[in-house]
C-alpha cells in the first residue's frame, strides 16, 4: 500500500510539472564543424545556428561562448582554442516571438600562423532563458569543432620559400611607365621640334 502511494505521488508530481515545463526553445544543430582545408578562415564561416521557441509567448535568449565545461566532457583529442575572441557571434540575443525560429552565422578570424597549424579546438555556445516561469532554468549548448589546416597554401605569405618583397619596395609599375615615356619619347619629340624650327629660321 505504502508502494502504491508513494508511486501514485511521483506520478502527480510529474503531472503537475507538465505545464511548467510545456514548450520551450530547441537549438539546431547540436555539434558543428568547420574545417579549414588550405586556408585559415578569416570572415563567415556559413555555418549557421537555429533557435526556435515552442512557447505561446515570445522569449529573450541569449548565447555566449565559453571553453568545455566540465573538462571531461570535452571530445577526445580537443583542446581549448587560445582565445575565445576569436570567434565572433552576431548577435548576441534575440526576443523570439511565438512559434517562430532566429539564426545566426559563426565568423572565424584566426591569427593567420604557423603556430595555428594542425589544431583541434572545441568551443561551446551556450543558450540561455533570461526569465523562465517555474522552477527549472535549462541552458542548451552547441559543441563547435574547429580544425586548422595542416599546411598553408602558396597564396599565404607564411608558406613560401622564397622572400617576398617588402610593401615599400614594391616598384610602381606606372609611374615607372611615365618616366620611361618622359625620357625615351616625350624629350626626343621635344628636341626634333625644337632643330626643325632652326633649320627653318
Amino acid at each position: 500500500m505504502k508502494k502504491t502511494v508513494s508511486l501514485m505521488t511521483i506520478i502527480l508530481f510529474l503531472l503537475m510539472l507538465i505545464p511548467i515545463c510545456k514548450g520551450d526553445f530547441i537549438v539546431q544543430p547540436r555539434e558543428i564543424s568547420i574545417t579549414m582545408d588550405n586556408e585559415f578562415i578569416l570572415s563567415n564561416t556559413s555555418k549557421k545556428i537555429m533557435i526556435t521557441n515552442n512557447n505561446d509567448y515570445s522569449i529573450n535568449i541569449s548565447w555566449y561562448l565559453e571553453h568545455p565545461n566540465p573538462i571531461s566532457w570535452m571530445r577526445p583529442n580537443k583542446t581549448f582554442i587560445p582565445s575565445l575572441s576569436w570567434i565572433d557571434l552576431n548577435p548576441k540575443w534575440y526576443i523570439i516571438p511565438p512559434d517562430d525560429s532566429v539564426s545566426f552565422y559563426i565568423y572565424l578570424y584566426v591569427p593567420e600562423s604557423k603556430d595555428h597549424l594542425k589544431q583541434n579546438w572545441e568551443t561551446w555556445v551556450t543558450f540561455k532563458k533570461e526569465y523562465q516561469e517555474g522552477i527549472f532554468n535549462q541552458e542548451h549548448a552547441v559543441r563547435i569543432y574547429i580544425d586548422t589546416p595542416i599546411i598553408m597554401t602558396n597564396n599565404n605569405n607564411y608558406s613560401q620559400n622564397k622572400p617576398s618583397i617588402p610593401r615599400k619596395e614594391h616598384i610602381n609599375i606606372p609611374f615607372l611607365v611615365i618616366v620611361i615615356s618622359v625620357v625615351f619619347v616625350i624629350i626626343p619629340l621635344a628636341l626634333g621640334g625644337l632643330s626643325f624650327k632652326k633649320k627653318k629660321s
